[in-house]
């Protein structure tokens, strides 16, 4: 079933990249369109409801958590941005790898989940390349990204956990739809961003490319999340790399 489930999540993020791409030659307003796309991210994920137990947490520090995972998200992007702006695309993929390693570890220590040879040399191949980022780049004075992005993924990662330990108490699809209702709330509060701008890069886009965009970034989290719930942390957690998430 796990394995069922990764090829999914491996084919939904994948159409999620190219059409992405395609998406975006009609874009004048980035911010208009990141929240355009991620409301048709979340009415996707509305949309099965109905396919998953209708539950809601009755201790309201649940909610608290979801927020702080919103948060969390909403720190990251805003950080990737500036590190993608100022480092190169090679090194960025190496410090998306400080994901994997962090939620790996998070798997033996709070999941008690089993610590194996493989995983910690895969870990150990990762951390050998984050060392060699910080070399490179403290003769290039490029230092202080590489700090942001390590502080980046750590955000990430805290959102991550939030993810996995409390999405089960919810009804999943809803759950994942306010992971991405509430960031584009903040895009439209913090870019000032208007009704109007949204309407105009919806009719600018092609429709076909715009809603399997849209479809494909609601729903590949909302299958990552279903992998968690049934597979260890520290083997579903290198698939979170793949997770789509555009600047803004």
């Amino acid at each position: 079933m796990l394995v069922l489930v990764i090829l999914i999540y491996i084919i939904l993020t994948t159409g999620l990249n190219q059409f992405y791409k395609l998406t975006t030659r009609t874009m004048k307003n980035a911010a208009a369109q990141t929240i355009g796309l991620q409301l048709v991210a979340g009415l996707s994920c509305l949309m099965f409801i109905p396919f998953f137990e209708l539950r809601f947490p009755q201790n309201p520090l649940v909610y608290l958590f979801l927020g702080l995972s919103c948060i969390f998200y909403a720190l990251n992007n805003r950080m990737m941005a500036n590190v993608r702006k100022n480092m190169e695309a090679s090194v960025i993929g190496i410090l998306q790898q400080s994901y994997t390693v962090l939620m790996t570890l998070a798997g033996f220590v709070l999941f008690n989940e089993q610590v194996t040879l493989f995983k910690i040399f895969g870990i150990a191949l990762i951390v050998g390349g984050n060392v060699l980022v910080f070399w490179q780049h403290k003769k290039m004075n490029k230092m202080r990204y590489v700090w942001i992005g390590l502080l980046a993924y750590a955000c990430n990662v805290a959102a991550g956990l939030i993810d996995v330990g409390y999405s089960g108490e919810f009804n999943l699809p809803f759950y994942t739809a306010f992971l991405y209702f509430v960031p584009a709330l903040f895009i439209f509060i913090g870019n000032r961003v208007h009704v109007a701008d949204i309407i105009k890069e919806y009719r600018c886009a092609n429709k076909r490319d715009y809603f399997v965009t849209g479809f494909c970034w609601g729903i590949h989290y909302l299958v990552l999340l279903i992998a968690y719930s049934i597979g260890e942390v520290s083997i579903v957690a290198p698939l979170q790399v793949w997770r789509f998430s555009p600047m803004w």
